[in-house]
C-alpha cells in the first residue's frame, strides 16, 4: 500500500470511528466508557481510531515511550502504573475520573496524535497483508477488508469473502457485505455505504508498488492460462480458436508484429508486463525491449540461483538459457510458473502449443537462474496519468436522461454487470463524468454517478455510448 493509499484508508476509518462518517474528520480525544456500544465491550475505549482493551494499553505505552519527558510530567496521580500492571482485558473507570481526564490530554497531544497514526498505520499494512493472503488482490477491495476487519475481526472479513463473488473488487465485496448479518459488519449498513462511497471517491487505485505491482503482472499471466498458438495470423484473440502449431499469436502481434510466428515464450514476458505497467516502464523492468533473447537476460541481470515471487526464470538446457516464464508461487524448493509457447506436465518444454501453468522442482534444474526487476520503478510509471484518470473520474461533465431502460456495469465491459444499480430505467436522470473509455470492439463507455436514493453517497458505474440523451452543461 503506498503512502498515499495509506492516508486515505486511515481517514476513511477515522472517520467511521470518531468523525461521524465525515471524511477528513475524527476526534483525536474520544474516550468511551465501558458498555457504551456493545454489552460486551468490557473495557475502555480511547483516541480517533477506538482502541479498545489491551490495543488502548498498546497506544498509551507507545504514547509513554515516545516521549518520556511529557508523560512524567503530566502524571501524578500513578496512570503509567495502572497501564503497566492493570488487566485492561476489563480495564473501567469513568470518563469523569482523573485517569480518564490524563488520558485524554495525553492522546489528543502532539506526541499522542503521532503515535495513534502511527498505530493506526501499522494496524493497516497488517490488515492488508491478511486480506492479500486470502486472495484478495484489488486495491480498493483490500481496503474494504480493512474496514470490516478493524470493525469485526478477521473473523468478519473471513465470513464475507466468503459470501462474495470473485473477484474479490471493492463492488462485489460491497454487494456481499449487504447480506451479511453478523452483529459487527451486517448490523452497520450505513457505515458499509460510507465506507464504499468514499474509497470510490477518495481512495487511489494508481501507484502501487511493491507486491502489489508484481500481483497485478501475476494476475495478468494467469488469465492467459489456455491461450493456443494460432495456425494462422487469423482470430489471434480467441483463446482457443484456430489452433495451430505455426507460432501466431496475439503476444508478438502486440509487442512486435515482424517476429510473429517465432518461439514466443518471451514475447509472452514481455506482453505481460506491457500489460501490467506500459511498454516504457516494461522497458525499464527488463533493462531492454522487447525481451526475446533468453540470454540477453541473463547477461543484463544479477543472476539469482532461488527463486521469488515476481521472478522471471530462464530454464538452462543443454548448455544454454532456452526458456522463459514468470514466477508465480514459491514453497521451500518448489515454484509455479506461467509460461508461453509451451505444454502442461511437469518437464520444461520450449515451442509448445500454449499458455500453461506450471511447477517444478528447483533442485531438480541445475542451471536455471532467476531474475529479479526492480518493482519500486512502478511507483513512477503512469503518476501523472492515474492522477488524471482519477480527477476526470470525480468530475461531472454533464447531466444526462437515459433514453431507454439501460443496464449498467461495473467495467466497461457487458461482462462485468452491476449488482448494486443492474438496471436505470427510461427517464431516469444520472451525472456523467469526464471519465470515458473504449473497449476492443470500439465502443465507447460513459463513466457515470447515481445518487443512493434517500441518502448520502452515491456510486460509479458505466454505460455504454447510446443509450442517454444530454440535458444540461455542469456549470464551474
Amino acid at each position: 500500500m503506498t503512502n498515499e493509499q495509506k492516508a486515505v484508508l486511515r481517514k476513511i476509518i477515522y472517520a467511521v470511528e470518531t468523525g461521524g462518517q465525515v471524511y477528513g474528520q475524527q476526534d483525536y480525544s474520544d474516550f468511551t466508557e465501558v458498555y457504551t456500544n456493545s454489552s460486551d465491550e468490557h473495557a475502555i475505549t480511547i483516541g480517533a481510531g477506538q482502541w479498545y482493551a489491551t490495543e488502548a494499553q498498546t497506544l498509551l505505552k507507545r504514547i509513554h515511550d515516545a516521549d518520556t519527558a511529557q508523560w512524567d510530567r503530566l502524571d501524578s496521580i500513578g496512570l503509567w502504573e495502572q497501564v503497566q500492571e492493570a488487566d485492561w482485558s476489563c480495564f473501567n473507570i469513568s470518563r469523569n475520573s482523573q485517569f480518564a481526564n490524563l488520558i485524554v490530554r495525553l492522546i489528543s497531544s502532539k506526541t499522542g496524535v503521532k503515535c495513534q497514526d502511527s498505530l493506526m498505520d501499522e494496524q493497516l499494512a497488517t490488515y492488508v497483508d491478511e486480506a492479500f493472503k486470502q486472495g484478495v488482490t484489488d486495491a480498493r477491495g483490500q481496503a474494504m477488508c480493512v474496514n470490516f476487519r478493524h470493525q469485526g475481526g478477521q473473523g468478519a472479513v473471513t465470513r464475507i469473502l466468503a459470501k462474495t463473488q470473485k473477484p474479490y473488487t471493492l463492488d462485489n465485496l460491497y454487494a456481499a457485505c449487504q447480506t451479511d448479518t453478523g452483529n459487527q459488519v451486517g448490523a452497520y449498513k450505513s457505515r458499509q455505504k460510507f465506507v464504499y462511497n468514499a474509497l470510490k471517491t477518495y481512495f487511489p487505485e494508481s501507484g502501487e508498488t511493491g507486491m502489489n505491482a508484481i500481483d497485478k503482472l501475476i494476475q495478468i499471466a494467469k488469465n492467459e492460462i489456455g491461450y493456443l498458438e494460432k495456425a494462422s495470423n487469423s482470430q489471434l484473440d480467441s483463446k482457443t480458436a484456430n489452433a495451430g502449431e505455426n507460432n501466431y499469436t496475439k503476444y508478438w502481434r502486440d509487442v512486435k508484429p515482424s517476429y510473429q510466428g517465432q518461439p514466443w515464450c518471451a514475447g509472452f514476458v514481455s506482453w505481460c508486463f506491457m500489460k501490467a505497467f506500459g511498454q516504457e516502464k516494461a522497458k525499464e523492468l527488463l533493462k531492454h525491449w522487447p525481451y526475446v533473447y533468453c540470454p540477453t537476460m541473463a547477461d543484463l541481470f544479477t543472476l539469482n540461483s532461488n527463486p521469488k515471487v515476481g521472478d522471471i526464470v530462464i530454464f538452462y538446457r543443454n548448455g544454454v538459457f532456452a526458456h522463459t516464464g514468470i514466477v508465480i508461487k514459491v514453497s521451500g524448493d518448489q515454484f509455479w510458473t506461467v509460461e508461453g509457447n509451451t505444454s502442461g506436465g511437469s518437464t520444461i518444454i520450449a515451442n509448445g502449443g500454449g499458455v500453461c501453468q506450471k511447477n517444478y522442482y528447483n533442485s531438480n534444474l541445475p542451471g536455471t537462474k532467476f531474475c529479479t526487476p526492480n518493482y519500486s520503478l512502478v511507483k513512477n510509471t503512469t503518476s501523472d496519468s492515474d492522477s488524471d484518470t482519477v480527477k476526470k473520474q470525480n468530475t461531472r461533465a454533464y447531466i444526462a436522461q437515459i433514453k431507454k431502460d439501460t443496464k449498467c456495469y461495473t467495467k466497461s465491459s457487458k461482462n462485468s454487470p452491476s449488482k448494486l444499480f443492474p438496471k436505470l430505467k427510461k427517464g431516469a436522470v444520472v451525472e456523467v463524468m469526464k471519465y470515458t473509455e473504449t473497449d476492443s470492439s470500439g465502443l465507447k463507455w460513459y463513466f457515470i454517478r447515481i445518487p443512493y436514493p434517500n441518502d448520502d453517497g452515491f456510486v460509479f458505474e458505466f454505460i455504454p455510448k447510446g443509450t442517454f440523451t444530454r440535458i444540461t452543461d455542469i456549470s464551474k
